[in-house]
């Protein structure tokens, strides 16, 4: 056995990939034969070290992994596939001799989603590799779906010349603040997305509103508003960005409940929006806009400072920002 692919019946551009790891040639052939009445393209690896190769280059959408390999066995191939190869999403059913309740629980822990114990029954291989190809088919739409979101955002930074990277640069900013003000890792990647996506729904809004130099408006005002619940709507229905909706549908609040969408005061604003605030605030700032020149650090201190006089910003995460501005504000630009 040489690790390279077998043809398989079926279309190759609406098939799915499998990786059959097995050295015992009879249940190779014997797995490759029942995937053969699927929508498959079937690569044969007959040892650990092949599959992790293989897995590395990328494409799969399964993995039948048997458990006992003469270099390194399934649950150690498992475990890397996770951890070395950080691929937390590709279906892995471990198949295996060994049907013992300890030894199914340990490759469980090791990163395993399913088990067959041999010998099994075509139509439950089958059965249990559609079930976990759908599944795959599920994760890659929503994946797909996140990523449409991502550069739709980037068209909308795109129509503004005057901000730039600002999306990548708050990105950064977002991050410095979040871990000084001592915010989780769930909390800080909600941030990244937030900083990217916070300005999505403005995808809707004319240019003549969005790049106008003028002052806006009533209408125009209300218009340039929905931006914000508009994007919170794209972002609320998949679940891979659906963190970072507090950020897309709140950054706009107040402190005093003067802002806008839903006139939030105080802590009923979500915290990592409040975090956000400031990020969003200094970019605008420290960078030229249509409407504005760029502020030194000094001057920036004393617009943050007002608008904490006027109660328009959360003022302990303004203490932790400001914080950063007077004793090490480099931090804040990439």
């Amino acid at each position: 056995m040489d690790g390279s692919a077998h043809p398989v019946i079926g279309l190759p551009d609406e098939s799915y990939r499998v990786l059959v790891v097995d050295d015992d040639e009879l249940y190779l052939s014997l797995q490759m034969e029942i995937l053969r009445e699927m929508p498959c393209q079937v690569t044969a690896a007959d040892s650990g070290s092949k599959a992790l190769r293989l897995i590395e280059q990328g494409g799969y959408d399964l993995v039948l992994l048997d458990k006992r390999l003469p270099d390194l066995d399934g649950d150690e191939v498992c475990l890397r596939i996770r951890r070395d190869l950080n691929n937390h999403l590709l279906p892995i059913i471990m198949v295996t001799g060994d049907g013992t309740s300890e030894s199914l629980r340990h490759s469980l822990a090791m990163g395993a989603n399913d088990f067959v114990k041999k010998p099994y029954d075509p139509l439950e291989l089958m059965s249990r590799a559609g079930a976990a190809l759908e599944k795959k088919h599920l994760f890659d739409q929503l994946d797909n779906a996140a990523s449409v979101l991502f550069t739709l955002a980037k068209m909308v930074e795109a129509r503004d010349p005057t901000t730039g990277e600002h999306c990548n640069r708050l990105v950064h900013t977002c991050q410095v603040i979040g871990r000084e003000a001592g915010l989780s890792s769930g909390e800080l990647e909600a941030l990244r997305k937030g900083a990217i996506l916070h300005d999505i729904g403005k995808i809707g809004i004319p240019d003549t509103i969005l790049l106008k130099s003028g002052e806006l408006t009533a209408a125009e005002w209300m218009t340039m508003q929905s931006h914000a619940g508009v994007g919170a709507d794209l972002c609320t229905q998949l679940n891979s960005v659906r963190d970072a909706v507090p950020i897309v549908r709140h950054h706009h609040e107040r402190w005093d409940g003067s802002g806008y969408p839903d006139g939030l005061s105080g802590r009923q604003t979500p915290l990592i929006a409040r975090v956000f605030q400031y990020a969003d605030i200094y970019d605008a700032l420290r960078h030229d806009r249509a409407y504005s020149r760029a502020q030194t650090v000094s001057e920036i201190i004393g617009i943050i400072e007002s608008e904490l006089e006027k109660g328009w910003r959360d003022p302990e995460i303004g203490e932790i920002f400001l914080h950063i501005l007077h004793r090490s504000p480099e931090l804040l630009d990439r």
